[in-house]
């Protein structure tokens, strides 16, 4: 056999032979493809066999809408405040020197109670003072002169308007020094000290805030349905939960313009401090009497709630087991109750207690049964 014959021999087998194994690669890479599509097809059938768990519907508490005597008497929450509150600020631009009260300190009026350093207003009346001096100075010269009938009138006159003007420059450096002291205007309380030694005051920024508490204000919002009912001047009992006290109190003023997202109008109410126990920002039930006394629609406080834009709602629980928003409007207190009118009728479920994630549609469940019970 010749070597080209063998050699045509080897290659003929060689290429058989790998022919075969590229076949049995094929059939094997076949086979492993159906074998995964049935894994998927077996993967999405038990898919479709399991039940997808339902959401769990929020559980929350229920109480009924209740026709309700006012008695005349409306209760609003409010807060004390300040009879008067007065921002004050230094005249001049400078470094704070000096702060010379704390907060929470009685003041006397006329008190320094911060100063500036006072050395470049101290250096303007200084030149102040050199410049009218030599004014003065050209005028008692110029005048005997005068008398001679030696120089113009003319020259008398520039000489006693140089005179008059460096008074003026002079009385204003005077001014500006005396405004590096900061004074209160008249006697309080100081309740905010907003300045610190070494800093830089800058005018009509608020340095020191004075109040006046021998008297403060009860302030409360009243609803636009009611305002009608206050009459300035009236007496009205405000009860401080703080101090577990009542006090008498006089309505002082009341707004002509209504918030315009919760449409009510506040109402001041003076009350006597002479003790100074009554503290700003403290809460104040106040209960304003209000004619007629018809009877009204309630709902325990904790049912009112806000929707986006700021006005009051509830979530009513319909019988077929989903929830309700609906707006309504709030006319103050019945006894322990809110007062609503619009949205909502006797004897329908308002939610009072659950997840504040509620929403407008959604399923609930009812954990108190009496209540359910009884709106049916």
């Amino acid at each position: 056999m010749s070597l080209g014959m063998a050699e045509r021999m080897i290659h003929a087998e060689t290429d058989r032979r790998w022919k075969a194994h590229r076949g049995d690669s094929a059939a094997w890479a076949l086979r492993g493809a159906a074998l995964a599509l049935a894994t998927t097809a077996m993967a999405l059938a038990g898919c479709h066999d399991q039940a997808v768990p339902a959401a769990v519907p929020p559980t929350v508490k229920v109480a009924q809408v209740v026709r309700a005597g006012s008695a005349g008497d409306l209760r609003i929450s409010g807060t004390l405040d300040a009879e008067r509150s007065i921002p004050l600020s230094f005249g001049e631009i400078g470094t704070v020197q000096q702060v010379l009260v704390q907060e929470g300190d009685f003041v006397p009026a006329g008190k320094v109670l911060a100063r500036l350093d006072p050395r470049s207003y101290e250096d303007e009346i200084g030149v102040a003072q050199a410049t009218s001096n030599r004014a003065a100075d050209a005028l008692h010269r110029i005048e005997p002169m005068h008398k001679n009938q030696t120089i113009p009138e003319i020259k008398v006159v520039e000489a006693q308007t140089g005179v008059q003007q460096a008074e003026h420059t002079l009385s204003i450096a005077r001014k500006n020094l005396d405004d590096t002291y900061l004074r209160a205007p008249q006697a309080g309380i100081v309740a905010k000290r907003e300045i610190e030694p070494g800093q830089t005051a800058i005018p009509g920024a608020p340095a020191i805030v004075l109040m006046q508490i021998g008297s403060v204000m009860a302030v409360a919002p009243v609803p636009e349905t009611q305002i009608g009912k206050v009459k300035r001047g009236e007496k009205v009992r405000v009860a401080i939960p703080a101090l577990g006290k009542s006090l008498t109190g006089e309505v002082h003023e009341i707004a002509v313009i209504a918030d315009p997202l919760t449409r009510t109008f506040n109402v001041k109410i003076s009350l006597p401090n002479p003790s100074g126990e009554l503290r700003v920002g403290m809460i104040a039930e106040i209960y304003l009497h209000t004619e007629g006394g018809a009877e009204t629609l309630a709902v325990p406080p904790e049912a009112i709630r806000t929707d986006e834009t700021g006005h009051p709602c509830v979530f009513v629980a319909t019988p077929d087991g989903k929830l309700r928003r609906r707006r309504v409007e709030v006319n103050g207190f019945a006894g322990e109750q809110t007062a609503v009118a619009n949205g909502v009728q006797e004897g329908e479920l308002v939610v009072v207690s659950g997840t504040a994630m509620l929403a407008d549609g959604i399923r609930a469940h009812i954990s108190n049964a009496q209540a359910q019970g009884a709106g049916r």
